[in-house]
């Protein structure tokens, strides 16, 4: 893994070389000596093929987690020591910006009152660090749902009377929402990116200070062959037990995970598709992604495009980075683990059509190393549930096959099947090791970087993290079991498409819960009964993943209850410093919100546009920035028409599908006509 000649970054390249020895030499002998002792752990009597499987399957598991666990460890120590990530050099904080940037946030189907809310915090927080106008903010929308278009565009109008005067925001939605994310973006660099050097990507429920994103171009500037600096967010704002375990254990374990990562990525970094400066250059000359031959979910436009786009930008030539130095980012948490099972479901295809991108030419081997982490994230579900079904394949074996001591060749002594049970435990005791003691590294870097009375004291933090543990066991066969479906229905060749994240506090319902629950909670009792009866020596030692798979069901329903978070943190519980003392940024937006709810209209959709004279000027106006409107069928639009037709004469509702909606809101004269015809019947 040498850095090319062309060195970009202020490192010694042995430097970056020896970091990453020592962490992959440590996962590879660490997996290395546990094998070895697996090997000899394996009954002595199990067939050839069998042992072969279960060597392969423990190899891929345990040095997953040995991955993990080291570069906690390397996290852990550039933390506790305050280093920063070598090889950058950091601009002073009084530098003057030079260059224009855009900040770019792209929606989808998103609540267009706290999308807006968020963009006038962090304009205002951009405002007062007196840069400000360096800087301007678009909205790139891809609503699919009109009445969602019509409402951004009315929040849109709300907004640019709230932003400062010295910084500009600009409203597009696209007609076609071609390649979704990544083709936003792209569309955006194609028409405006020659006006800006770098631009900021966000996500609907991104957050970033002022001061923060002032910084990042700094570090553009003064680091003129960087072309992405990734800033690690931060979750934010959780109600919901499970949101609020989430924000506590990205509070707690995040950083050293960042700082593992950074530890021996340096210069390689990934990009996690939001919270990031590009530079727009870059961009441009690398980032043209490719549209995967085949049908979906393997072919077509690449959904994980971020690591892509990290990948083509270092081939390019470009270095980078992931700085867990950069505060001030924070993102939203998904508030039930049913809705972090759906966008996992869109990130495992995505990730798994990395496969066919691992092997394209000229990539950095660091590249390839992401797109390889990525791959397994996903596929280390299904081989660990393969681990497990087979270790119970050949316990029930030895149930109803018994062990044949003495062969038919006559001998004088039974052949003992040699099963090392000591030495099993204990491997088992080191995996769970590796897997929870880099928890208590990040309990201790953050409880010597927080005051411990902002969070409910030390004792407060410690009884959350046992808690989080007893969580997380209880969850993780879970979320096996909805990994090893999404990989299964991909590899059937399942698409799943794209929708609108739930970024609110609705709560699981009972229905909701049992439909996507009830086969966990089957496999879990039937699980339960057969190694209660036929392997009662694994009972105790598989129960931690039975017994969350029973209780599934009303699991997922007690995580997804905003009053049991709150009940939680009543009494102490996954309490981080930013609830006691919420940022300004996060203040700023919540009072925005509540301004632009109150100017929310009361009408939707074509009604709205119809109905109020500047949203029907805004809107026609808006349609030439928008693109040529796609085609209507001839029965579509007729049917949109007579209904207009009839709330206009008679006042009956409408009743418009999407399609008609959407007809009639790509027709400028039926709008200009339906508005006249309503003002003067008033």
């Amino acid at each position: 893994m040498v850095l090319p000649k062309d060195n970009l970054i202020n490192l010694n390249p042995a430097r970056v070389r020896n970091r990453r020895i020592k962490v992959f030499g440590l996962m590879l002998l660490s997996t290395l000596l546990a094998t070895l002792k697996w090997i000899s752990s394996i009954p002595t009597d199990s067939a050839l093929p069998t042992k072969i499987l279960m060597i392969v399957l423990f190899v891929l598991t345990f040095a997953w987690i040995a991955l993990f666990f080291w570069s906690s460890v390397f996290g852990f120590f550039e933390l506790w020591k305050r280093r920063k990530v070598p090889g950058i050099d950091w601009a002073e904080d009084e530098r003057r910006l030079g260059s224009k940037i855009a900040v770019l946030m792209p929606v989808y189907n998103e609540s267009s009152a706290e999308v807006y809310a968020n963009l006038l915090a962090m304009a205002e927080s951009l405002s007062q660090t007196g840069q400000g106008k360096n800087f301007d903010i678009f909205v790139l929308s891809d609503t699919t749902d009109p009445k969602v278009w019509v409402e951004e565009e009315k929040m849109w109008l709300e907004a640019k009377r709230k932003m400062p005067a010295e910084i500009d925001l600009y409203y597009r939605r696209r007609a076609k929402n071609t390649a979704r994310k990544s083709g936003n973006i792209e569309d955006f660099c194609n028409k405006w990116g020659a006006e800006y050097d770098f631009m900021i990507v966000l996500d609907a429920d991104s957050l970033l200070n002022g001061s923060t994103m002032v910084k990042m171009a700094q570090l553009m500037e003064v680091n003129p062959r960087t072309g992405i600096i990734q800033a690690p967010p931060m979750c934010l704002d959780g109600h919901s037990l499970f949101a609020r375990i989430q924000q506590f254990a990205g509070k707690v374990y995040g950083p050293i995970v960042s700082a593992g990562l950074a530890y021996w990525q340096v210069g390689d970094s990934n990009y996690w598709g939001h919270n990031a400066i590009i530079r727009v250059r870059a961009f441009i000359e690398c980032c043209g992604l490719p549209v995967l031959k085949g049908k979906a979910p393997f072919g077509g436009h690449i959904l994980s495009h971020d690591f892509v786009e990290a990948a083509l930008i270092r081939r390019g030539g470009w270095a980078a980075w992931l700085l867990p130095e950069l505060k001030g980012s924070y993102e939203g948490c998904p508030p039930t683990m049913i809705d972090f099972a759906t966008r996992d479901r869109r990130w495992c295809q995505g990730n798994l059509q990395h496969i066919k991108v691992l092997i394209s030419k000229g990539l950095h081997p660091v590249s390839r190393i992401h797109f390889t982490i990525g791959i397994m994230s996903y596929l280390s579900s299904p081989i660990w549930l393969s681990f497990l079904l087979v270790g119970m394949a050949i316990a029930l074996g030895r149930n109803f096959f018994p062990p044949v001591y003495f062969e038919e060749a006559r001998t004088l002594f039974p052949v003992w099947p040699i099963f090392d049970k000591i030495g099993t435990i204990s491997l088992f005791v080191i995996s769970m090791f590796m897997l929870i003691f880099p928890k208590f590294l990040g309990l201790a870097v953050y409880l010597r970087n927080n005051d411990g009375a902002h969070s409910g004291g030390r004792f407060a933090a410690l009884k959350s993290v046992l808690l989080e543990i007893v969580m997380s066991v209880l969850t993780a066969p879970i979320m096996m079991m909805f990994q090893s479906k999404f990989v299964f229905d991909i590899l059937s060749g399942s698409d799943a498409g794209w929708s609108a994240q739930n970024r609110g506090d609705r709560g699981t319902s009972l229905r909701e819960a049992w439909v996507r629950h009830k086969w966990h909670a089957g496999l879990g009792i039937a699980a339960t009964v057969v190694i209660w009866f036929y392997a009662h020596a694994l009972f105790w030692w598989m129960l931690p993943i039975t017994l969350g798979l029973m209780f599934s069901v009303p699991l997922s329903m007690f995580l997804s209850r905003v009053r049991v978070g709150q009940f939680f943190r009543r009494h102490g519980y996954f309490i981080i410093p930013e609830e006691n003392e919420p940022p300004l940024i996060l203040r700023r937006a919540r009072y925005f919100e509540t301004l632009m709810k109150e100017a929310a209209p009361q009408y939707k959709g074509v009604e709205l546009v119809v109905k109020d004279s500047v949203m029907n000027a805004l809107h026609l106006m808006m349609l030439e920035v928008n693109g040529p409107a796609p085609e209507f069928d001839a029965e579509v639009a007729d049917s949109a028409q007579i209904k207009l037709e009839n709330y206009l004469t008679f006042g009956k509702e409408m009743d418009l599908s999407r399609n008609e909606e959407l007809m009639l809101l790509y027709s400028p004269e039926i709008l200009k006509t339906a508005h006249i015809s309503m003002f003067l019947q008033d």
